[in-house]
């Protein structure tokens, strides 16, 4: 009797936990359905353009095919620089022009003290005065061998040294040539001149200083550009194979053809976008540096700043707007121009985009789709 006594109060107590678990569960079930719900139209791609601020829209214009203007600089062949460098050992006694300064064919531009020119220069001097005295003493024996005084050993031996001074003379000649120098014109001092019309890109060198026989003392590069050089952003025009002619202005109005010289499989290590080359055709060249722009052909599609698109989930699109709300909408993007952005399919004319802000909606879109943290849990 006392162990059932003892067993009603653990008994009414089950009972009132059963009955709490019965009453909370539709509770439970129905906090669910409701958050399901709300979680639903969070992940819904509609964002309501009410209260944002910072918006701008635009009409999507007709497609159209044309050419874009693209800065570009006008370069240098690399065929057309020639290293400086002097073909004697001595020093740098001046260096007479600057880099970037416009000097002629042949100009001097820098000065070498060469005390191994000088022993050339003396080499060839004394080989031409030994060849002139043997030259003379073949006269003198020739005139007594014909003349019957002189005897035919003598006559030999004497061509035989005429013979050896004139190699003598020759491979002095040769070495004095072989620097570039007429012997003639040779001294001390060894004159670096210009090997075009051009100007020093740079030196490598300076007044005073040593240098070795072939040694790099600077870079020249000739007057006229031949080369284009634009870069552009991937994917790059399509259309744009090697051999098209493009045109190619200067601010001043002075206009050139380029032919492309093949398309980029790389990207630049530094800037990572498509580096293009264009050789003039003909004309009146610009000089290295000159700023200009070429025209690019296009694919035919609609051109949105860049900040209408946008990358969500890996996928580039913009935020089409109908009814006070925005949708985003992939599309397929083409090459990046300035401030612009070709768009090739995913938009029709006529429809509305958003053109500035659409950073913003992605942000909105974003936040709404978050999952819910552990916080927002229920407790009991």
């Amino acid at each position: 009797m006392n162990r059932m006594v003892m067993s009603l109060p653990l008994a009414l107590v089950l009972l009132a936990s059963i009955g709490c678990s019965k009453k909370a569960t539709p509770k439970n079930e129905a906090d669910k359905h409701d958050h399901g719900q709300e979680a639903g139209e969070a992940r819904g791609s509609h964002v309501p353009l009410e209260g944002i601020r910072g918006l701008r829209l635009m009409k999507v214009a007709e497609p159209r095919l044309e050419g874009r203007w693209v800065p570009g600089e006008a370069i240098g062949d690399e065929a057309a620089q020639a290293l400086l460098s002097s073909p004697v050992k001595g020093i740098v006694s001046q260096i007479l022009t600057a880099p970037g300064l416009t000097r002629g064919e042949g100009a001097t531009l820098a000065l070498i003290q060469s005390p191994e020119l000088a022993r050339l220069k003396a080499q060839w001097i004394a080989a031409r005065a030994k060849l002139s005295r043997t030259q003379a003493d073949l006269a003198r024996e020739e005139r007594l061998f014909q003349a019957g005084a002189g005897a035919r050993r003598d006559l030999e031996s004497v061509r035989s040294e005429a013979d050896t001074a004139k190699a003598e003379e020759e491979a002095a000649r040769l070495g004095l040539e072989a620097v570039g120098l007429k012997p003639g014109d040779a001294g001390a001092t060894f004159t670096l001149k210009a090997p075009a019309s051009g100007s020093v890109v740079a030196w490598k060198v300076q007044r005073g200083q040593g240098v070795e026989a072939g040694q790099e003392m600077g870079t020249f590069q000739a007057a006229q550009a031949a080369v284009v050089r634009l870069e552009l952003s991937q994917p790059g025009p399509i259309g744009w194979t090697s051999g098209t002619v493009s045109e190619v202005r200067q601010a001043n109005g002075r206009t050139w053809k380029a032919r492309l010289e093949g398309t980029p499989a790389t990207l630049t290590t530094d800037t990572r976008r498509l580096s293009y080359r264009l050789r003039f055709v003909g004309g009146q060249l610009p000089i290295p540096g000159t700023s200009v722009e070429v025209k690019v052909p296009m694919e035919k599609g609609v051109f949105l700043p860049q900040a209408a698109l946008q990358q969500v989930e890996g996928r580039w699109g913009v935020f089409v707007v109908e009814k006070e709300q925005a949708e985003f909408r992939p599309v397929k993007r083409g090459t990046e121009i300035k401030d612009e952005v070709l768009v090739l399919e995913g938009l029709k004319p006529g429809e509305t985009v958003v053109a500035e802000g659409a950073y913003l909606l992605k942000a909105y879109q974003q936040k709404r789709t978050q999952p819910e943290g552990e916080e927002g849990g229920h407790g009991h």
